[in-house]
C-alpha cells in the first residue's frame, strides 16, 4: 500500500503534490522542490536542474516536469529538484559554487565536513540519491560554452545497472549518446551508477541563454523515460542513436586567451588542430591537437581562459 514519502525536511502523503524546500544540513540555501507521491506503488525517481546554476535551460526544463506532473496520473514517486545548486544560480557563477571554487558535479559522494560544494554533494547523495531508485540530472551548455545535445551514462560493472542507464540515456531525442567510464570523476550520474542506482545526464541548450525548444527537448525526454519506467502512462518513443564510447576533453594549461578552429557538431581527425592558445600579446603559445576521430560535442566561446578551464570535448 502506498503511504507518505518523506525526503529530509519534505513529505507527501499517497494521492499527494508538494511545492516547498527542501533544507539540508549545514547547507545555507533551501532547495526548491516537487513532490508527487502518486496514488499507486511505482519507483521513486530523482529529477534534479541546476546542479551548475548558469545551465538555465535545463533548470526551466526540470521546473516545468515538476510543475506538469500530477499525482493521480503517476505511479510511484517523482521528487524534482530544478535548482539544486541556488547559490550558484543566483550568483551567475559558472561551473563553480561561489563560495569555494568547486565544481558540484565534481564533488559527490562529498564530504560532511567539506567545503561548501562539498558538503552539497554529501547531503544531496545521503538524503535524496539513496531514496531513489532511478536519476535524472538535467544540464546543458554552461554560460560560455557552446554545445551539441547530448546524454551520458555511466560504464559501471554492475551489468543490470549500466544497461538500466544506457536505456534512460537513449529515451531522449539526441543524437549522441555517451558511455562514459570515468572521464567525469565526482558526477552525479557515476555516483550513483556505483551506489546501485541507475543515473544519466541529458544536455542541451547553451550559453546561458534559454532556450524553449531545447527544454521542451528534456522535458519530453524525462517524461519518455517515466513512461518506460511505468510512472506515467503512454508508449515509448524511440529514435536512432549515435553511441559513443571515448569522452575526450582538453583543458587548458595556462592563463590566456582561446581561439578556437572548430565548431559544435564538427567531425574532426586525429591530429586535426582544434585551436589555439596565445598569451595576453596574441602570441600562440599552443596549439591543441585532436587526440581521436569524432565529433565535437561542446566548446567554451570565451575569449578569457583559466588555467585548467576546459576548452572543448570531442565524442569518438
Amino acid at each position: 500500500m502506498n503511504t507518505r514519502w518523506e525526503i529530509g525536511s519534505l513529505g507527501a502523503a499517497s494521492g499527494e503534490k508538494i511545492k516547498g524546500y527542501l533544507t539540508l544540513p549545514s547547507i545555507e540555501e533551501k532547495l526548491p522542490a516537487f513532490m508527487i507521491n502518486g496514488s499507486e506503488e511505482g519507483p521513486r525517481v530523482l529529477v534534479l536542474g541546476g546542479i551548475h546554476g548558469c545551465e538555465y535551460t535545463s533548470i526551466d526544463a526540470a521546473q516545468k516536469v515538476g510543475t506538469s506532473l500530477e499525482p493521480a496520473y503517476v505511479k510511484g514517486k517523482v521528487i524534482v529538484l530544478p535548482i539544486a545548486n541556488p547559490a550558484s544560480f543566483y550568483a551567475r557563477s559558472i561551473y563553480v559554487h561561489p563560495r569555494d571554487n568547486k565544481n558540484l558535479n565534481r564533488m559527490f559522494p562529498g564530504n560532511q565536513d567539506g567545503t561548501d560544494a562539498e558538503r552539497l554533494a554529501y547531503w544531496l547523495n545521503e538524503l535524496v540519491f539513496k531514496k531513489v531508485d532511478y536519476i535524472v540530472d538535467l544540464h546543458g551548455g554552461d554560460m560560455i560554452e557552446a554545445l551539441v545535445p547530448f546524454s551520458i551514462y555511466h560504464v559501471t560493472k554492475n551489468e543490470k545497472i549500466l544497461a538500466a542507464s544506457k536505456e534512460m540515456a537513449s529515451l531522449f531525442d539526441i543524437e549522441y549518446v555517451i558511455g562514459s567510464s570515468g572521464q567525469v570523476p565526482g558526477s552525479t550520474y557515476g555516483c550513483a551508477a556505483e551506489q546501485g542506482i541507475p543515473a544519466i545526464i541529458a544536455e542541451a541548450g547553451q550559453q546561458g541563454i534559454l532556450s524553449e525548444e531545447d527544454s521542451v527537448l528534456l522535458q519530453n525526454g524525462v517524461k519518455n523515460i517515466l513512461v518506460s519506467l511505468g510512472v506515467l502512462e503512454g508508449e515509448v518513443r524511440r529514435s536512432d542513436s549515435n553511441y559513443i564510447s571515448v569522452f575526450d576533453w582538453y583543458r587548458s594549461d595556462f592563463k590566456g586567451l582561446w581561439y578556437p578552429a572548430v565548431l559544435i557538431g564538427d567531425a574532426v581527425k586525429k591530429g586535426q588542430i582544434l585551436g589555439k592558445l596565445t598569451n595576453e600579446f596574441g602570441e600562440t603559445v599552443k596549439e591543441i591537437v585532436s587526440d581521436t576521430e569524432g565529433v565535437v560535442l561542446f566548446l567554451v566561446s570565451s575569449l578569457a581562459i583559466n588555467d585548467n578551464d576546459p576548452l572543448l570535448a570531442v565524442g569518438a
